[in-house]
Order: C-alpha cells, then sequence, then structure tokens
C-alpha cells in the first residue's frame, strides 16, 4: 500500500530548492516560461554534472579497470583487477544516477507507476549505447537525441514503425558494431 502497487504514487509534489518552488514558471528575458522549463534547466544542469563525473571516472585508475573488465574479464582478473568489486562499483554508480534522473522524472510528471517504465524503454536506453557508442558520453548523448527523434519521424508509418527501428539498429550493429562515435583509445603518458 505505501507505494500503491500497481496503481503507483500519484500526487507528487513540486519540489523546493533554496525557496526557489519548481511549481512556479520561470520569467526568462521577458518571457514567461511553464514550470516544465525549471525541470528542462535541472536535468541540463544534471547532465553536465553526470558528464563530467563520466569523463572524470573514465580517465582515473576506476575507469582504466572498467574497460579492462569490459574487454576481457578474465585478463582483467589475472592482472589483479577486483572484477566482482569494479562490477558492484559500476553497478552502484550507475543506481544513483537513474535514481537521481527519475526521482526528477517522478517529480516532474507528479505521478509514477510500473507502466511509466516499460520493456520498450530498456531496449530503447540500450539501443541509445549501442548507436552513440558505448564508452563513449558524448557519443550516447548523440546516439539518445537521435534515437529520440527517429521514431518520432517514423510514426508517419505507424504500422511499420517498429520493424524500421529494428532494421536500423541491425544495420546499425553490422555496419558500425561499436556505435557512430566509438570510445577512444585511452593515451598513457
Amino acid at each position: 500500500s505505501w507505494t500503491g502497487g500497481p496503481n503507483g504514487i500519484a500526487g507528487i509534489p513540486t519540489p523546493t530548492i533554496g525557496g526557489f518552488d519548481f511549481a512556479n514558471g520561470v520569467t526568462l528575458f521577458g518571457v514567461e516560461l511553464p514550470f516544465q522549463a525549471n525541470f528542462y534547466y535541472l536535468i541540463l544542469a544534471v547532465v553536465l554534472v553526470e558528464y563530467i563525473v563520466a569523463k572524470r571516472l573514465h580517465m582515473s585508475k576506476i575507469g582504466l579497470a572498467w574497460n579492462a573488465i569490459r574487454d576481457d574479464e578474465i585478463a582483467a582478473s589475472c592482472q589483479g583487477i577486483d572484477v566482482t568489486g569494479y562490477k558492484i562499483m559500476a553497478f552502484y554508480t550507475n543506481a544513483f544516477f537513474d535514481g537521481l534522473v527519475g526521482a526528477i522524472y517522478a517529480f516532474s510528471v507528479g505521478f509514477i507507476s510500473p507502466e511509466n517504465f516499460a520493456f520498450m524503454l530498456s531496449v530503447i536506453v540500450i539501443a541509445m549505447v549501442l548507436v552513440g557508442g558505448m564508452g563513449n558520453t558524448v557519443g550516447v548523448i548523440i546516439g539518445a537525441v537521435l534515437l529520440t527523434l527517429i521514431p518520432e519521424k517514423l510514426q508517419v508509418v505507424e504500422a511499420y514503425r517498429l520493424w524500421l527501428f529494428a532494421i536500423i539498429m541491425l544495420v546499425m550493429l553490422l555496419v558500425r558494431p561499436r556505435g557512430l562515435f566509438p570510445q577512444q583509445v585511452r593515451q598513457y603518458q
């Protein structure tokens, strides 16, 4: 009953940060923007912070260990990398950022239920990473933009939209298996 079960949680109030209420519209350069603009700018700030954190992690010892585990888990283990520990660290780092963005989503919508997160959403997120290039933060952002725009443009052929999406993904995996913007090889000094 605490989570609302299949009915979800309704009536989630908008947050207030430092006296600023996200439920109120904002005036920017004399233009009155709706309250949704507050969440847009908040998400932009969160994406910027997450980008900086991802770049710092990638260039650190942790990122090097994650890359080694991704490329060859057995070889990484033979080199003394604690594979289990680094996998757990990757999991909770990802869970933290997912939880942060999920909380912002819940606040912006005001309602959350299991139907908000269908299986197809997970497929689309994985497709965004594959198209953008696994391990390249900018590539994943570009992949997310592309896979947000392409399905909207394919609504003209609604009956075949998922088929076209699947064909695009298959061609992508055959032609560019590392994505449009593959991860750059680290240069060591």
